[in-house]
């Protein structure tokens, strides 16, 4: 019982959660007293779940228990420090037989056990063991797909799509990829032509199609906000092409992965599923990093063997908010390319007189250690930033982190930026205080235009379209992204002191006051508002109520709700960085907290700085906690490479 104790004083000071002890008090109740220690990896692999893991990696455990675990947990007291045993001591009094053990137990790979455990070293819920399993099935499944293509007639198509010019074109390369097989993903940072690829992979994968019938595309992502924006610019992107491409590929409405599904009340079944599959020949998710497990796993099954499903995101970016990080495992070593010789031989030769994959790219044990990046390809060339310059030069950094240039820029960031124009667009606060004059007219200034628009109403302009087009697209101008949500420099105090700052102390950041900023936290089907939507506050004349402005989903379209029929929502002068995924913002305002936390990782820095895109503010009280930051990353557990 000694375990089970203190696990139990670990749920008493907040490290666990009710759940991850219940589950072991069952495990304990059925196994009895002799199973105490599987009863307690139980609760462990539970509470990996809330920490994005799938799975518990026990040879992890075993080396470094309180990284693996993430305890204790930030700001834990100090009554609660003297209070529990240390993950270190746990894992004494578990002992490595414990571990030798777990596969002789009744809770351990049996039929319909709840835990299932793989090569003695990851131990599972069942459910995420089969989550797993059928994406791994799915995924080798749609990559044995080898369609039938005429390299001369696929290079003429690319030609006509892409130009004959010489420069090494990865959009091409991955065009090409994805015309041969039934899966593939393709991942690359901001400004990389993620869409321009996608647009004019869509209309080659036309041309080359046996049937004459425009192809059935699905387009998604986890967000409704990435979802408009993807659908916003393929729309766009469409325009571009020679009318003998566009005239099969009509405009497609995107929708979020729930909606593509088709979510069922009170159950995580979808109405699609393996035996109702979607009518689709291409399905592509956008924002694919944002894509957890179980999605993952869902959106598998309810695609027919026939289409091809086609992910788009930013492996560097931050993983999913639920368990698993389904791209990131994907294209693990994306950067190293990995092609086996026959598959770099071919992609080779539909380009052309060009050689995209030199032999650095090239590795004979490729197919069968890298599998996935077989059906992988890496866009390495930005047209929003480049490497050398202000914000491209600070996320290459901090990305591939390297903390030299970084710590010189922390200590020198003003003198950089005198000296060097190309440095002017990113800027380092340094502030002790969340409340402090600086960071107050950094908002103030920001949101002035804004204030201004809503300061001279509707009659400025030519008619309310216009004002309410104006305001939006001006609100997407200037952002604040916090690290945290609570805490002096959470995003719940920013958004009270820029609401303070920007109107005073006659309202509270959670009033409907005209001009404050909203973003929509949960799908809303019955107002056709998703999670992530942004609105504002505003009214059109004294005698009016106030109305939420957000865009609609046709294109120039404006919608005006009452503040009543808005259920899900909070204040957006600030937000956190995992909320703006999928966004950017002219001027970005990046937070980070006084303290260390383990969720300030070089992902979280990278996802935040490359929302910018002019201009780049860092604010930090301690800016070597941004150093510190750089050189963590995220791990998460997982078995799919």
């Amino acid at each position: 019982m000694q375990l089970m104790t203190s696990l139990r004083g670990w749920h008493e000071q907040g490290w666990i959660r009710a759940l991850d002890l219940s589950f072991a008090e069952y495990l304990y109740e059925k196994l009895g007293a002799k199973a105490e220690a599987t009863a307690v990896l139980g609760a462990l692999v539970s509470h990996q779940l809330a920490q994005g893991h799938p799975c518990l990696d026990l040879k992890q455990l075993q080396i470094a228990p309180d990284v693996t675990l993430q305890l204790p947990p930030e700001h834990a007291s100090a009554s609660s420090l003297h209070a529990c045993i240390s993950p270190q001591q746990l894992l004494s009094e578990l002992g490595d037989e414990s571990f030798s053990q777990l596969a002789q137990s009744r809770a351990v790979n049996q039929p319909n056990s709840p835990l299932v455990l793989h090569a003695n070293q990851r131990l599972y819920l069942r459910r995420y063991w089969n989550y797993e399993q059928q994406i791994i099935a799915d995924l080798g499944t749609r990559m044995a797909q080898d369609a039938p293509i005429h390299t001369r007639e696929l290079c003429a198509t690319l030609d006509t799509l892409f130009g004959k010019n010489e420069a090494i074109s990865w959009q091409r390369l991955a065009c090409a990829m994805a015309v041969k097989s039934g899966f593939t993903v393709i991942t690359g940072g901001p400004g990389t032509g993620k869409t321009y690829t996608v647009v004019r992979l869509l209309a080659t994968l036309q041309q080359h199609r046996d049937e004459t019938e425009p192809l059935r595309i699905k387009l998604a992502a986890p967000t409704g906000k990435a979802a408009k924006r993807m659908e916003d610019s393929i729309n766009e992107e469409l325009k571009q092409l020679p009318a003998e491409y566009r005239d099969n590929l009509t405009a497609n409405q995107a929708v979020t992965l729930h909606r593509l599904l088709g979510t069922q009340a009170r159950s995580r079944a979808f109405r699609h599923n393996a035996s109702n599959p979607l009518l689709a020949d291409v399905v592509i998710i956008d924002e694919a990093s944002m894509v957890d497990i179980e999605m993952m796993a869902a959106v598998t099954a309810a695609l027919p063997v026939s289409a091809k499903l086609i992910l788009l995101g930013d492996k560097d970016q931050l993983a999913s908010v639920e368990a698993g990080a389904v791209l990131g495992q994907l294209c693990n070593e994306a950067e190293q390319g990995h092609y086996a010789p026959d598959m770099a031989q071919w992609l080779n030769a539909t380009q052309g007189d060009r050689v995209v994959l030199d032999d650095a790219l090239i590795d004979p044990q490729g197919a069968s250690q890298w599998p996935y990046l077989q059906h992988t390809v890496m866009l390495r060339e930005s047209r929003r930033f480049k490497a050398d310059e202000g914000i491209g030069k600070l996320a290459t950094e901090i990305n591939r982190q390297q903390t030299a240039w970084l710590g010189e820029w922390i200590q020198q960031s003003e003198a950089m930026a005198l000296a060097d124009p190309k440095m002017a667009n990113i800027e380092l606060l340094n502030t002790q205080s969340s409340a402090s004059g600086a960071l107050k007219q950094l908002v103030q200034q920001g949101y002035a235009p804004l204030q201004k628009l809503l300061h001279d109403g509707p009659q400025a302009f030519n008619d309310v379209t216009e004002w309410g087009d104006a305001l939006l697209h001006q609100l997407e101008q200037f952002q604040l992204l916090t690290a945290v949500r609570l805490g002096d420099w959470g995003m719940r105090r920013i958004n009270e002191l820029a609401t303070l700052w920007l109107h005073g102390d006659r309202v509270t950041s959670d009033q409907w006051f005209i001009g404050r900023p909203v973003m929509v936290t949960h799908n809303d089907y019955s107002l056709d508002l998703r999670n992530g939507d942004i609105g504002l506050v505003v009214q059109l004349d004294p005698t009016d109520p106030p109305r939420v402005l957000f865009r609609g989903h046709k294109q120039g379209s404006l919608r005006w709700l009452l503040p009543s029929r808005l259920t899900h929502v909070e204040t957006a002068f600030a937000m956190t960085i995992h909320k703006s995924q999928g966004s950017e913002f002219t001027h970005t305002v990046v937070v980070v907290p006084e303290y260390d936390a383990p969720i300030l990782t070089k992902e979280l820095l990278y996802t935040g700085i490359t929302r910018a895109r002019e201009r780049l503010t860092l604010v930090a009280a301690n800016p070597k906690l941004v150093l510190q930051a750089t050189q963590r990353r995220i791990h998460r557990g997982g078995g799919l490479t």
